[in-house]
């Protein structure tokens, strides 16, 4: 039977940016923490290193979440070990960035297949155990791209859309279940992608921030630590901006 002391949560994606971070961060808060990569073993060992010099319990799964053969045999593993996660938090995406006229059928099914799709595959699979369950609350990390334009993505900016609806449409089909579904759309965040623009181009951007400032990835963790927690227990089917106010 899974141990009871022991509370899972499953992070698409985990081995960078907000993914990492969210690995990190909900390990440091005592949740026994699963993650998903795909091409990174690197990475993934790494952060299994850290987290056992730290006494964290992480561990990381290989396994292409745009795939669902691959999904499946991922949780048929979880599952024999009686695993089952009280949290799930889809955060694995992409971005693959071009003007319409100019963009490639590649760049736009890989980034829906990646962003979209394997939220269907992740949840769809993971969903009937986890109702199981006294009570589970899935995450799904979206953008505020997905709640206004931005040039060049429409690849982007419409799968990270379509997740307000998933979500809303999902809480309502799990809240007899007492799961939560809710998403969390963040701003200009200091990941390594931001990382790599010009220092005027970051100036450029504080200033477009009402806070005037990047967020971290601590602010968005920090949130999804509380939609994680009792704390938010009635708290379902919402799209949360995080931002800097960005969006008001």
């Amino acid at each position: 039977m899974q141990d009871t002391q022991k509370k899972y949560v499953l992070i698409t994606g985990g081995t960078r940016g907000i993914g990492r971070g969210l690995v990190m961060a909900f390990s440091e808060a005592g949740y026994s923490v699963i993650f998903t990569y795909k091409s990174s073993t690197g990475g993934a060992q790494e952060m299994q290193e850290m987290a056992r010099s730290k006494s964290l319990d992480v561990k990381g799964y290989q396994c292409d979440v745009t795939d669902m053969q691959s999904v499946q045999a991922f949780s048929e593993t979880l599952f024999s070990e009686d695993i089952i996660p009280m949290g799930l938090i889809n955060n694995a995406g992409i971005t693959k960035d071009a003007a319409l006229s100019r963009m490639t059928s590649e760049e736009w099914h890989s980034v829906i297949d990646v962003n979209l799709n394997a939220v269907f595959n992740v949840t769809r699979t993971f969903v009937p155990k986890m109702m199981e369950l006294d009570s589970a609350s899935i995450i799904n990390i979206s953008s505020i791209s997905g709640h206004k334009g931005n040039p060049g993505q429409t690849n982007y900016s419409a799968s990270k859309a379509a997740l307000t609806g998933f979500t809303k449409s999902l809480s309502l089909e799990l809240a007899r279940f007492n799961m939560r579904v809710n998403t969390i759309s963040p701003g200009y965040i200091d990941t390594e992608m931001l990382q790599t623009i010009p220092d005027d181009q970051r100036k450029k951007i504080k200033k477009s921030v009402p806070l005037r400032r990047i967020g971290t990835i601590d602010d968005v963790a920090s949130l999804a630590l509380f939609l994680m927690s009792e704390g938010a227990s009635y708290i379902t089917g919402q799209s949360i901006l995080i931002d800097g106010g960005m969006s008001a």
